[in-house]
């Protein structure tokens, strides 16, 4: 009778411990957090001239950019690199036509390319995204 009420008693323990993990395992409190992106800001505004088009014109953009990037231990490397992403970005703005900024899909194509050149500079997808908070296009 003592054997029986200790294999009762093992069954039930293994059962309600069973259950227990696997109402943390669906609730999720077992898993890693997923760490939220941070927004970073260029400090100064980037004023550059864009790509010459067939015309005798000079077109320039003004632009303040902020960088979305992957986590905030990602920002202490984005602020390492800045002069190099500076220049990253200006590359991508004189190498740009003004029509590409006459659509909406235009300015998400030059925010796209922005992202891959700054990533690749960095040799590791850090940014996210590329946010144009004020911009100037003459």
């Amino acid at each position: 009778m003592k054997k029986l009420i200790i294999i009762i008693a093992i069954g039930v323990i293994v059962l309600v411990g069973g259950g227990i993990l696997a109402l943390k395992f669906v609730t999720g409190s077992n898993n890693p957090k997923k760490e939220q992106p941070v927004v970073i800001s260029l400090n100064k505004e980037i004023l550059t001239n864009l790509a010459k088009e067939d015309s005798n014109m000079f077109h320039y953009i003004k632009v303040s950019v902020s960088l979305e990037v992957i986590n905030n231990d990602t920002t202490k490397i984005i602020e390492a690199e800045m002069p190099k992403i500076r220049d990253e970005i200006i590359s991508v703005f004189n190498g740009t036509k003004v029509n590409e900024f006459s659509t909406p899909t235009g300015i998400e194509q030059v925010k796209m390319r922005i992202v891959q050149r700054i990533n690749l500079l960095l040799r590791a997808n850090l940014v996210r995204k590329v946010l144009f908070t004020d911009m100037v296009v003459q």
